[in-house]
């Protein structure tokens, strides 16, 4: 598989606030305030064996009874709806299963799992067993019950104590106080606030279509005190294309949120195309002179230039042509491929025009030749420059 993008992280400056505050960033160079917080939220659900009743977080809630079975607990499926932890579940009469899909900010590794009357495998969204296997689910009085210990793959500790079937979870919440604010810098810096016990967050840039790419921020203030919690406070700076950014807030087990950072542009003269670490050698643009382009719909725009060394692989250059929607299949921003296509390389040199007929920002990124030994599949390509168009 051609892997080109890598998840990382990357990092920024912003301005603190003092101790205690939790402010939307204001609009201009820097987001002032802090973006963001992360905190956990503990959950904790009781319920008996002689089903006397079940309190969540310390208050009553009606409860399916656990049943006890070979020296075994076993819950009601549907439990995990009632408690919250489950955003469904979902029962298949004809395959005679249960699917279970977690509320997403409990992050379990497993979010979706489905389990089959009868059945000692448990089954993941493409049909195949996990590997593991339990003692079989079973109906009773039209409930699907399983052991409580599976609820493990969920991110649910599950004990039991005087005859208490005692469930503990938290939700991990990233709050955004500013999901965007604007720039006319190329970088911007931002802070957020995350609860002191958690993994140390991190930012990510979007690569495009196919993948994230950052770095770590830089820790500024600690043990700070609010809502009953105590946090840190870490500090990012973002590079930004012209255009919207979308940034990706995010920590190990805690999920993520997005933010757009929009960069304005009053010269294009003083923004050049991008050209990344592995095109420096390879290649030099004289079409288009800049890396942000304005253009009306339908209008040619020109890609020409120079490949710099002699490779007897350097065939032709793929340039993928990708729009940016504020709001993607899955909710969040990020960009859209909408056309590829094949510029070849002649006597060291390669040209050619394409068209965008909808308004939006486009991402244009050029691809080098497949060159790059490649042990699996053969020689593969890497990411030599991008720019910027913006169709009005």
């Amino acid at each position: 598989m051609k892997k080109w993008l890598s998840l990382m992280i990357s990092a920024a400056a912003a301005l603190s606030l003092g101790t205690g505050a939790f402010a939307a960033p204001a609009s201009g160079s820097d987001a002032n305030g802090d973006v963001a917080k992360m905190y956990r939220v503990n959950h904790e659900m009781k319920f008996d064996l002689q089903g006397k009743g079940a309190t969540l977080d310390g208050k009553a809630i009606p409860a399916d009874k656990p049943i006890l079975k070979g020296g075994r607990v076993y819950v009601p499926l549907r439990t995990l709806r009632q408690s919250g932890a489950a955003d469904s579940v979902t029962w298949n009469a004809a395959k005679q299963e249960v699917n279970v899909t977690v509320h997403p900010e409990l992050m379990p590794q497993l979010y979706q799992l489905t389990f089959r009357i009868g059945s000692e495998d448990v089954y993941l969204p493409d049909g195949s067993p996990i590997g593991t296997r339990i003692p079989a689910p079973f109906l009773a009085s039209g409930k699907a019950y399983v052991p409580a210990l599976a609820l493990s793959w969920l991110r649910i500790a599950v004990s039991t104590a005087k005859d208490q079937v005692i469930w503990k979870w938290s939700d991990k919440v990233i709050e955004v106080a500013k999901p965007e604010w604007v720039t006319d810098q190329d970088s911007t810096t931002f802070t957020m606030l995350y609860q002191k016990d958690m993994n140390t967050p991190q930012y990510m840039i979007s690569l495009g279509s196919g993948g994230w790419l950052g770095e770590t921020g830089q820790v500024i203030e600690k043990d700070i005190s609010m809502d009953g919690r105590h946090y840190n406070r870490i500090r990012f700076k973002a590079n930004l294309r012209p255009g919207p950014n979308p940034l990706m807030l995010t920590a190990i087990s805690a999920g993520s949120k997005i933010v757009t950072v929009k960069r304005k542009v009053a010269d294009a003269s003083k923004v050049p195309v991008t050209i990344l670490v592995d095109g420096k050698q390879n290649i030099a643009f004289t079409q288009p002179r800049y890396g942000y382009v304005l253009a009306s719909q339908g209008q040619n725009i020109d890609i020409a230039g120079d490949i710099l060394q002699y490779n007897d692989l350097y065939d032709k250059l793929t340039v993928k042509v990708e729009r940016f929607q504020p709001s993607s299949r899955d909710g969040t921003p990020d960009y859209e491929q909408v056309k590829s296509f094949e510029l070849p390389i002649r006597n060291q040199a390669f040209a050619g025009s394409f068209f965008l007929q909808d308004p939006g920002s486009y991402l244009i990124s050029v691809l080098s030749p497949a060159y790059i030994p490649y042990n699996e599949n053969g020689p593969t390509w890497t990411q030599w420059a991008e720019f910027i168009v913006e169709v009005e």
